[in-house]
């Protein structure tokens, strides 16, 4: 079985100054010697994750660094995760639209993950309901100071929001289209923006009293396609700064008990609406 180091804490911090003052240059140049990407270098010097023993020991021999308080922590083997043939449905294309909202499909590590704020767990706990039906397999609560993150590392997962459906891969200004196979379908657009209004969206009061839904991206070009498929489903959107949004109110009415926003967080707004 796998096995990793745990670094005393309060002696962690010393550990890496030390390796850091013998490395003679920054930690971009240091790292990928050693085949660890960016991300998993910094979990480790945070504590956040365990060092492999062999690593650990290999940079202890190399630089000569003194040896801190440690333990040896063992692993079960990583076994690759099953998912089932996803098939294109309304709960896909409400979860590609969460993915393309809030989410992320990473450069490296096959990680895919969908953030929302600290007090949206209910929200994540829908979505990880969608995604368990859909591949068979539940992703991961992170939970950070203000945030929360539903993640899993798969290859399998990782690959078919690729190449299926041309989700962009890190950094997604620019590259964000909803997927082709979801357009033909008004069901399926629907639920796409569902889940991209549960992420990315806003329900509000403008002076008080003009209900507006909103949809915000700094992504122009995806705005404008939003802005056609609110269109195509009978709404009267409008474009500003980085935001696509609705302010009749019957269309703000029309959206809510057609797209169905499943996010508490709107749902709660929405009905303090309706009470005034």
């Amino acid at each position: 079985m796998p096995r990793f180091i745990l670094i005393n804490p309060s002696e962690r911090k010393i550990f890496f100054e030390d390796l850091k003052s013998k490395i003679d240059s920054s930690w971009e140049a240091f790292y990928p010697k050693y085949n660890i990407s960016r991300s998993m270098f910094f979990n480790y010097l945070s504590g956040r994750y365990f060092i492999p023993k062999k690593l650990f020991w290999r940079w202890v021999n190399e630089y000569s660094l003194k040896i801190p308080s440690i333990k040896e922590k063992v692993r079960p083997k990583y076994t690759r995760k099953k998912i089932l043939k996803a098939n294109l449905d309304e709960q896909l294309s409400e979860f590609i639209g969460a993915v393309n909202g809030d989410g992320h499909v990473a450069a490296s590590n096959y990680e895919v993950c969908i953030v929302c704020d600290a007090r949206e767990k209910d929200y994540l706990i829908h979505l990880n309901k969608i995604a368990r039906s859909i591949f068979g397999t539940s992703f991961c609560f992170l939970y950070e100071p203000t945030r929360i993150k539903l993640r899993i590392y798969s290859k399998d997962i990782h690959k078919f929001l690729i190449e299926e459906f041309g989700l962009p891969v890190g950094n997604k200004l620019g590259k964000l289209k909803i997927p082709l196979q979801i357009k033909p379908s008004k069901k399926l657009l629907i639920a796409y923006i569902r889940g991209l209004f549960d992420t990315d969206g806003s329900f509000y009061l403008r002076r008080g009293k003009d209900p507006v839904v909103e949809i915000t991206s700094a992504d122009e070009n995806f705005l404008n396609e939003v802005k056609g498929v609110l269109a195509l489903l009978g709404f009267n959107p409008s474009n500003g700064k980085n935001r696509t949004f609705l302010y009749r109110k019957e269309d703000i009415l029309r959206f809510f008990n057609r797209v169905k926003p499943a996010n508490s967080k709107h749902l709660k707004k929405y009905q303090s609406f309706l009470n005034l």
